[in-house]
């Protein structure tokens, strides 16, 4: 359940049921999904909200992963710790745990991978769960905001607990109040799932910035940022390329002789063909386009500053994309100036997979909710829906691309059957196969972007989006009304399509391209140099 679902639709569906019931509804539910074959990788993969190593704090004698926590109050029984562990918290505290349930919670509890604070009053049970526990609610101090001052002042030796956070910036007050380690309880309810990734994120804006990333020279070749960027810019040029070829000639010397056929005699089989390949062609030149921009902004300004997200989505999007080189294959024919540049490619993409990323940058601080952020929830789920129909799209075209190859509207638009165009299936076949492979590529790196990479100040990839995204769809249905295939049905879904990519773009663009909500002006104290006492 992360933002972009929680505050959209889950939460209004929770809080009808009420705020206990939806509490024990979305502990359950997730409780379920944990405990599924590759549930916690999914969620991993939905939230991408593990605490950056930089967070990592002491906590008397334990080592958290970050400074935030879960209060007792979301999950008593640690019935979701297996989930709720993956939501970029440094610890989880369980309880009231008594003789009646203490069963439940150390089954449930057994194998965190979290610090695991126990909330109870009976000293067996305290014993007994010893060996499971990282501190228990007798050793530490749990406060309230307004006493955290007091108490720090009072007791400086304390551990201390502060509960009470419903938004970064409250996390920050009680850090610089004195807190070791803040806690979120009914704030996961209100606020959503992200609550903690957004408060470690917040906080990492503060920390002390490693060196800046080179931008180019002999260190940069040395980064998988300057092959992801190289990649994207490969892309971009043979997408203009391909588009100048698919306005103009369309037919390559190699389909010549492949096909054994002059670009006339094509012409002269059905004057409709050639006009049929260029619409294809244009529309597979714009989506490299649009990929070829997508992966030069991740590389300039999300790998090359550290960003993880931005390293996985290249790499995921760019072997999808190669794999479907293969695609057409099976009709036996064989694009040499395709199979090159692949081959040139594939290397770039694999010096990006082995080759380190740059050092991390701070990331942009977003202190509180604003309505540009709850605006921006509805525009990020449009966009992760839309990745997710281009990759399905292209799985369809290419699957027809590998099978029948045309679809009714084609040969009605080119007025014959598929056994007349028998000998040219293979070459068209192969430009289905690599505008699906190529809408494959594009919906994964949308989808996965949209999905991990938007926060305040991504304002660079608002403006990626904004271009290849466009680019793409201007592509696709200018080529059409040019060569006048003007099927209704054909063209409804890309028309479809760029509307609900615009209306994403306008809900998204206060959020990401805005500035970010600030707070008081005194500085965090990383948490590995706060005093524990």
């Amino acid at each position: 359940m992360p933002d972009w679902s929680y505050r959209t639709f889950l939460r209004p569906l929770l809080f009808l049921r009420g705020g206990e019931a939806g509490r024990r509804t979305a502990v359950r539910g997730l409780s379920v999904v944990a405990r599924i074959p590759g549930g916690p990788r999914f969620i991993d993969f939905l939230g991408h909200m593990r605490a950056d190593e930089r967070l990592r704090t002491r906590f008397g004698d334990v080592e958290l992963a970050g400074p935030i926590a879960l209060s007792a109050e979301i999950d008593p029984h640690g019935d979701a710790i297996k989930a709720l562990e993956r939501f970029g918290v440094g610890m989880i505290e369980v309880g009231p745990v008594t003789p009646e349930n203490v069963d439940r919670v150390e089954r449930n509890i057994r194998n965190a991978k979290v610090a695991v604070c126990v909330r109870t009053d009976d000293a067996s049970i305290r014993e007994r769960l010893r060996k499971h526990a990282a501190c228990f609610t007798d050793e530490v101090t749990w406060l309230r905001k307004a006493t955290v001052e007091d108490v720090k002042k009072a007791q400086p030796s304390a551990r201390i607990i502060a509960g009470g956070v419903r938004e970064p910036a409250d996390a920050k007050e009680l850090l610089d109040a004195g807190a070791h380690v803040v806690a979120i309880d009914d704030g996961l309810l209100t606020s959503g799932p992200g609550l903690a990734k957004r408060c470690n994120e917040a906080l990492l804006s503060e920390v002390n910035a490693e060196r800046e990333p080179e931008a180019f020279g002999l260190d940069a070749a040395r980064s998988a940022w300057f092959w992801a960027f190289l990649l994207g810019v490969a892309m971009f040029g043979g997408g203009l390329l391909a588009i100048i070829i698919a306005s103009t000639r369309v037919v390559l010397p190699y389909d010549e002789r492949w096909s054994g056929m002059t670009r006339a005699a094509i012409d002269a089989l059905n004057p409709r063909l050639i006009p049929f390949m260029a619409h294809d062609r244009v529309s597979l030149a714009g989506t490299m386009m649009s990929v070829g921009i997508f992966y030069a902004a991740l590389a300039w300004s999300g790998i090359r500053r550290g960003a993880h997200w931005a390293h996985v989505t290249v790499i995921k999007s760019a072997l999808v994309g190669f794999f479907s080189f293969f695609f057409f294959l099976g009709f036996g024919y064989f694009d040499p100036f395709h199979a090159f540049v692949t081959a040139i490619l594939t290397q770039f993409t694999v010096l990006c997979m082995v080759l380190p990323r740059s050092p991390r940058q701070p990331a942009v601080a977003e202190w509180r909710e604003s309505a540009a952020w709850r605006r921006g929830q509805w525009g990020q789920l449009l966009f992760i829906l839309i990745g997710v129909v281009l990759t399905g799209a292209g799985v369809v075209i290419s699957i027809i691309g590998c099978t029948s190859v045309f679809v009714k509207t084609d040969l009605d638009f080119m007025r014959t059957t598929a056994k007349h165009l028998e000998h040219l299936t293979p070459l068209i076949a192969h430009d289905r196969a690599s505008l699906g492979g190529m809408l494959i590529a594009n919906g994964v790196a949308v989808w996965l972007s949209a999905q991990w990479g938007f926060r305040a100040g991504a304002g660079w990839l608002w403006r990626a989006l904004a271009c290849g995204g466009n680019i793409a769809f201007a592509a696709a249905v200018v080529v059409h009304i040019v060569v006048g295939y003007g099927s209704l049905l054909h063209l409804t879904p890309a028309f479809l399509g760029w509307l609900a990519w615009n209306v994403a773009l306008a809900l998204t663009h206060g959020w990401l391209c805005g500035e970010a909500t600030a707070i008081s002006p005194r500085a965090y104290t990383s948490p590995s140099s706060a005093p524990q006492g």
